[in-house]
């Protein structure tokens, strides 16, 4: 493990659409290991964030850092392939595939086979399919949901369709995983079995776990520190007991019972 260098940071970072300024000067800094929470209302740059640390935007000003190396120029796919994997808010799954398939799409680019031995079914495909199964099928084991292997991604109740968007992020092997509120649509059994599972896989898989959600309880109850978003800028950062007390992230964004 790393040392240091932060597992991400940026400097400065923006997107301009249009006139419109969404993100400017978003700069953090994130520890390995963390559990780290974005907050903010609804329009505060929350997911142009992840989208920009994805590379699904490219930024219009500032660089991303991960692992100490620049990525502000990388594709979607070096990015994944470097360490960043995500979930996003609307759950995107492959809804008609099973719960075991979806998970072996995201372990794909641990491939090496050729097409030739994959029609043919030769030596080396046969060895790295069983490989690819058997990590799958851990995966899905951490996550809960080893018993709904066969069951179609649609057919699950959807808190696991939630869940096993995290374990086919987790196939890709990153080294930073963000979740994009994780905890929507939960109910509280629900949610705080979440809770649970999210710091299990960063302490089984080492990884650190960058996350939006706009659970106040969820959010204070998991993250070591918090940034707080408004009008896509940075509001306040700190520790959950500090965001807590902080008059100006009270007044925009938690409110009196700190709810989002």
């Amino acid at each position: 493990m790393a040392n240091d260098r932060y597992v991400l940071k940026t400097e400065n970072l923006g997107i301009d659409f249009g006139g419109l300024t969404a993100v400017n000067n978003f700069n953090i800094e994130m520890k390995y290991h963390d559990i780290y929470g974005l907050i903010g209302p609804n329009g505060a740059g929350k997911t142009t964030i992840f989208n920009l640390l994805t590379k699904v935007y490219n930024p219009t000003r500032g660089k991303i850092y991960l692992d100490g190396q620049e990525i502000t120029n990388e594709s979607i796919v070096s990015v994944n392939k470097l360490g960043i994997a995500r979930t996003f808010q609307n759950i995107r799954l492959f809804k008609d595939l099973t719960v075991l398939d979806n998970v072996k799409i995201g372990l794909n680019q641990a491939m090496k086979y050729s097409l030739i031995e994959s029609i043919l079914k030769l030596p080396r495909y046969r060895k790295e399919e069983k490989e690819v199964e058997k990590k799958a099928l851990h995966l899905l084991e951490v996550l809960g949901l080893d018993e709904f292997v066969d069951v179609k991604a649609k057919n699950l109740p959807y808190g696991k369709q939630r869940k096993l968007e995290i374990a086919r992020a987790l196939a890709t092997s990153p080294k930073l995983l963000l979740l994009d509120e994780p905890a929507a649509g939960m109910n509280p059994t629900e949610t705080a079995e979440l809770m649970e599972i999210i710091q299990l896989i960063r302490e089984k898989f080492d990884i650190s776990i960058l996350l939006i959600e706009h659970d106040m309880k969820f959010v204070m109850g998991i993250c070591e520190k918090i940034t707080v978003l408004n009008f896509g800028q940075i509001l306040a950062t700190g520790t959950p007991d500090e965001i807590k007390n902080n008059s100006e992230v009270i007044a925009a964004y938690l409110g009196s019972d700190e709810e989002a």
